[in-house]
């Protein structure tokens, strides 16, 4: 009987640590969002926009809750955050400048998300941007 108590402890101890490890591994950069998206799609009211008339979006998101938005030439910067569920991105929330991101799908590769601005819909499909080094 005290082996057996001594093993069920050992083994409520060695699974008690293993999931304190994994808890204190993860940080906020575990989040796919925390890069630099460009735009890869534009959709306005159901219509996709041609390239040769979207919009350049570029939105840098960071660890540390700040963002910066370029829309053609034109930067914001300001604090971002995500609801738990994930399901929405908040730009500036509870300011006049506030701007809502319903997230669609986040994947590494792919932010897609829906948001309505002067009675306006759109759905911007996004990618990573690939930053260019100079050699």
């Amino acid at each position: 009987m005290i082996r057996l108590k001594i093993i069920i402890t050992t083994i409520l101890v060695f699974v008690s640590v293993s999931l304190f490890a994994q808890d204190s591994t993860s940080t906020p950069n575990d989040n796919p969002l925390i890069k630099v998206w460009t735009i890869e799609e534009f959709i306005e009211n159901g219509k996709k926009i041609a390239d040769e008339n979207m919009l350049e979006i570029v939105v840098d998101f960071r660890s540390d809750g700040t963002y910066t938005y370029w829309e053609e030439n034109d930067a914001t910067d300001g604090d971002w955050e995500m609801s738990e569920d994930g399901a929405v991105i908040y730009f500036d929330k509870d300011t006049e400048d506030e701007m809502v991101w319903n997230v669609v799908s986040l994947e590494p590769s792919k932010l897609e998300v829906k948001l309505t601005y002067e009675k306006s819909k759109y759905k911007y499909i996004l990618i990573p941007k690939v930053i260019k080094t100079e050699e």
